[in-house]
């Protein structure tokens, strides 16, 4: 059903009118109006599917009213048809720059403005079923790519637990890395984009310990050199396991597992690199894992205190840790804690070597 709203200052003129869109259309909903101001402030909070109105009138001009008409934010695309006694040009080039659709001259002929009126609404009701599809189609994509980043952070979560439940890590460790992450970066000046990304990235840092041999992951005792050389490959095989996804979250991922273990001062690995060299996502990182993995019980040890881990974590600043990265985590700390404390380990009590990295 359309909602039509006529304007006419001469009351003949609106009964007229009236009557004419009545013959058009029975079922349609008439707004008349004498005063264009009136007429106005209906349009601002109700629903029109049609304006008809005059030009010539004493307290608003038709030319006016229209220019109102279009500027409100529901009425931009309403159809507009202009019928008045005014033939000059210089009137219908001045309503059809306000937003006018079409015109007819008074006296008006019956079939000539039930076909124009006919067809105004016609590309209305076409209009408006064009746009409801936009919009259903619109939704549809939203969901579908809310579906596709749901199903893609759930694949990397569970990729990421692989690496960690070979190392006796829960899984609730890796989604804690994850957010940590995205916490610290943001707090670093991060957009929104990276964020998100890191927060899916983060736990793929030690995916490449799927690599290494339980021989080695899993021994009670110190690793031999030979053994620790071993144990050093894993961001390489990470890196290589990563890389050439098209993914963003994996490409990101593939950064951080290679240079997850490099510091600040040069002296990590497997490459060396110091300072800034050391990708931002990777420095936030280090920072985070070793937060949780001193915070977090683990079989083989029982959570240290905040002070303690605090205290630690100020020695490595400079060494292990990038000092930006590390102040701006500071600067976050209560809401790393909600995070720790919001996903809590659940452990089995089964006995386990300490991972070979964690802190080294």
């Amino acid at each position: 059903m359309f909602d039509v709203l006529i304007v006419d200052d001469q009351r003949t003129g609106l009964r007229i009118l009236e009557r004419l869109v009545r013959n058009t259309r029975p079922d349609a909903n008439l707004h008349c109006f004498q005063d264009p101001t009136e007429a106005l402030s209906w349009a601002k909070n109700c629903r029109c599917d049609l304006l008809i109105t005059d030009l010539r009138m004493p307290t608003l001009s038709g030319s006016a009213l229209i220019r109102w008409f279009r500027a409100l934010p529901h009425c931009t695309d309403v159809p507009v048809m202009v019928v008045t006694v005014a033939e000059d040009k210089q009137s219908r080039h001045a309503a059809l720059r306000a937003g006018a659709t079409d015109f007819l001259t008074k006296p008006v002929d019956a079939i000539e403005f039930e076909a124009r009126c006919g067809n105004l609404l016609r590309f209305r009701e076409h209009h408006l079923l064009l746009s409801d599809r936009a919009l259903w189609l619109e939704k549809r994509v939203r969901q579908a790519v809310t579906d596709i980043e749901q199903r893609e952070q759930d694949t990397l979560l569970r990729l990421a637990r692989v690496g960690e439940l070979r190392d006796n890590h829960t899984g609730q460790h890796v989604r804690r890395i994850g957010q940590y992450a995205a916490l610290l970066a943001r707090e670093l000046g991060q957009d929104d984009g990276f964020c998100q990304l890191i927060e899916y990235a983060a736990p793929l840092h030690d995916i490449g310990k799927i690599g290494i041999p339980d021989s080695i992951l899993r021994k009670n005792g110190r690793l031999s050199d030979d053994e620790w050389a071993v144990m050093k490959t894993h961001p390489q095989l990470g890196y290589d396991l990563l890389a050439d996804s098209p993914a963003p979250a994996m490409q990101l991922g593939a950064t951080i597992a290679l240079s997850h273990h490099e510091r600040f001062d040069g002296s990590g690995y497997p490459n060396g690199v110091a300072g800034e060299d050391v990708p931002l996502a990777a420095r936030i990182v280090t920072v985070v894992d070793i937060f949780d993995a001193l915070m977090s019980e683990r079989p083989y040890k029982p959570a240290w205190p905040l002070p303690q881990v605090l205290a630690h974590l100020q020695r490595s600043s400079g060494s292990m840790l990038d000092p930006d990265c590390l102040r701006a985590f500071l600067s976050v700390l209560d809401g790393a804690m909600d995070i720790h404390a919001r996903l809590r380990d659940t452990l089995d009590g089964v006995d386990s070597p300490m991972s070979r990295d964690r802190l080294a």
